[in-house]
């Protein structure tokens, strides 16, 4: 079974953002963000007065990981589309019962199925784990539920962390 894809900046943010904070710190900053946002405005009847430094804290507290980190992402997304080669071209894939073959940028790989260790779908995404840091991205729009189907019927379902919507 075989596709291609060509990965955008988008779809880089889109997994960026999905590591990000999919996981408990990612969690976490929401949380502080918002406590953050909440004792700004709770602050705010009160004025400005005499208050700036916990006004400029509250604030900061506030946008440090809904603005400033959602930003510093997609600028590392522009970065990564523009720098990587395997972003630059089609990335082909043939999914056999050995495994996953990758061809990208004059490269070729091939990677075993059980070196998948987590699925993670997002709406755009579905993102295939080989580390807790490593993934392949395969973009919905170029792989079909044919060759997902494919792909979980030659991964064992007990071993892999799966979607809700994958399981069973």
């Amino acid at each position: 079974m075989k596709f291609s894809t060509r990965i955008t900046t988008g779809e880089i943010f889109q997994f960026l953002m999905s590591h990000a904070y999919a996981g408990l710190s990612g969690k976490i900053g929401l949380v502080i963000s918002f406590v953050g946002a909440v004792l700004f405005v709770k602050a705010l009847p009160g004025g400005f007065a005499g208050n700036e430094t916990n006004m400029l804290i509250y604030a900061i507290l506030a946008v440090t990981f809904t603005v400033i980190n959602p930003f510093l992402l997609f600028t590392k997304a522009k970065k990564q589309k523009l720098t990587n080669p395997a972003y630059k071209t089609d990335m082909e894939y043939e999914l056999s019962d050995e495994g996953i073959h990758l061809q990208a940028a004059g490269q070729e790989g091939d990677l075993p199925w059980d070196y998948i260790v987590q699925i993670r779908e997002t709406k755009g995404l579905y993102i295939l784990y080989t580390t807790r840091i490593n993934a392949f991205i395969w973009p919905k729009k170029d792989v079909n539920s044919d060759i997902m189907k494919y792909a979980l019927a030659h991964i064992d379902t007990n071993q892999v962390k799966l979607p809700k919507s994958m399981r069973g």
